[in-house]
């Protein structure tokens, strides 16, 4: 794709204008028709995953969606099964469109505003700035002069020993683990331990019980590995395991018992026991991703799954949320019998995480910063959590419930009287906001009530305050909200 239209034509050109008053998905159907009957996306060219399209763009994944859908009835579009969507054969050719008089400049006009105007509600992304950028530098600029010599080679394919042991007494402290050094398996981002635990595990299972909603990361890494996904609907309480009897021959599951995403629901403790239960009847394994349970910000901390049963548990950790998505480091803590079987995948993909960067994190949570840099952040997010929650109720009453929001740097909004296809979240950039959707992350085609999902990890208080206005003006445009 990328060798045929280079790097400006992977996004097709495509123009999404936030002030115009035509939909984001009638704007996107447009400009690809005269793409295709220019000739410049030609017939038979596979078209970019919805998935990509959709980060590109900076839009919601059923938009794109539902544009593939919108040309594939209009015979501009096919889809194969498997394979992807593609141009379809025979369209009539016409002379190259002038795209809008869209030029260069527009663009760049339009990327301007995208970052310095609209007003972002991502989910997953901690405070940027507040990272101790200073701090984290002397400690790698020691770990580079003083690592040992094994410093300049790959180093342990468990990881650094003394990142190891000092992950254990800190998951001591914050989460009441007990595990030994042996355990835990340090990898380059939690992308990387569920790839290694999909890789690792194929041999013996082809099924995954999985949430729904969920993150889609991991759903694409045990589909790409390719495992049968079972969705599990998920509710107030977390994944329903109340809606099976077993876990099936040859299934696993993948929970996020701490904090959902991104219903923000509590896995219940009757769930929790009879998870690892039917794991210990089916000789079957749960997968705890615990992505952010370090940010409690209303009642005790929840012990992780793992707690309950570490030979069936297989716990995934990350400081993506805690300190910086961009150190790529993670770990794993796995039961003894599977130790083996992970290390041996991971050493034969050659996947060693940088010694400097471990050799620097292990000094720097030995020395405090990192529980230091917890507290620091857990303090500003409950804050921030807390002047999000009153404006939204001072701006809407008891038109909505918020969901969600005990834990981490996002919470849940459901608009109680709002049938879920009044409202177009997706066509929102002409009132300066960003936020997904509930649905966004389904597995299956159900349309749920919509709720809509505001992170606000890295929103200062004045975007958080500004951020609310044009939510409830973007609603109240549609003759659904109460005045301000």
């Amino acid at each position: 794709m990328e060798n045929q239209f280079g790097r400006e034509h992977m996004m097709y050109g495509i123009y999404i204008d936030p002030k115009s008053k035509l939909p984001v998905t009638r704007q996107i159907c447009q400009q690809l028709r005269e793409l295709i009957e220019s000739g410049l996306l030609p017939a038979g060219i596979r078209l970019l995953p919805s998935r990509s399209l959709a980060k590109e763009w900076g839009i919601a994944r059923n938009v794109v969606i539902e544009v593939y859908e919108q040309l594939t009835a209009e015979g501009y579009l096919e889809g194969r099964v498997g394979s992807g969507t593609y141009v379809a054969e025979g369209i009539n050719l016409s002379p190259r469109p002038q795209m809008h008089g869209v030029s260069s400049e527009a663009g760049r006009t339009l990327q301007d505003v995208d970052h310095q105007d609209i007003i972002n509600f991502a989910t997953g992304v901690p405070d940027l700035k507040q990272f101790p950028r200073k701090i984290w530098g002397k400690y790698l600029k020691d770990a580079a002069e003083t690592a040992p010599g094994e410093g300049d080679d790959y180093g342990d394919i468990y990881g650094d020993e003394g990142l190891r042991s000092a992950i254990c007494d800190f998951l001591f402290r914050a989460k009441g683990i007990q595990c030994s050094v042996e355990h835990i398996m340090i990898v380059s981002g939690a992308s990387e331990g569920f790839f290694l635990l999909a890789k690792s595990l194929s041999s013996n299972f082809h099924s995954l019980y999985i949430e729904d909603p969920t993150i889609d990361f991991t759903r694409d890494i045990f589909q790409m590995m390719n495992y049968n996904l079972v969705p599990v609907e998920v509710d107030s309480n977390g994944m329903n395991v109340d809606s099976l009897t077993r876990f099936e021959t040859g299934h696993i599951a993948l929970l996020t018992p701490s904090h959902q995403f991104p219903t923000g629901s509590l896995l219940s403790i009757q769930r929790r026991h009879k998870a690892i239960r039917f794991a210990e009847e089916a000789n079957s394994y749960i997968i705890e991703d615990d992505y952010d349970s370090e940010f409690r910000l209303r009642g005790i901390p929840v012990p992780p799954l793992q707690t309950l049963s570490p030979s069936r548990v297989i716990y995934v950790g990350t400081f993506s949320k805690t300190l910086l998505p961009n150190l790529r480091i993670g770990f794993l803590i796995v039961p003894p019998n599977l130790s083996g079987r992970i290390a041996i995948t991971k050493e034969k993909l050659n996947m060693h995480t940088p010694i400097i960067i471990q050799h620097a994190l292990r000094q720097f949570i030995l020395d405090g910063q990192l529980e230091r840099h917890i507290h620091t952040m857990k303090k500003m997010y409950k804050k921030r959590r807390n002047l999000l929650t009153d404006r939204l109720i001072k701006a809407f009453g008891q038109e909505i419930s918020i969901l969600g929001d005990n834990a981490g740097m996002h919470l849940q909004v459901h608009f109680n009287r709002i049938h879920p296809c009044e409202l177009s979240w997706s066509d929102t950039l002409s009132f300066g906001f960003r936020v997904e959707t509930t649905n966004d992350y389904n597995l299956t085609d159900r349309k749920n009530h919509e709720s809509i999902v505001l992170g606000y990890g890295n929103l200062s208080t004045d975007e958080i305050v500004e951020g609310v206005n044009r939510i409830h003006k973007f609603v109240s445009s549609n003759g659904n909200s109460p005045a301000l």
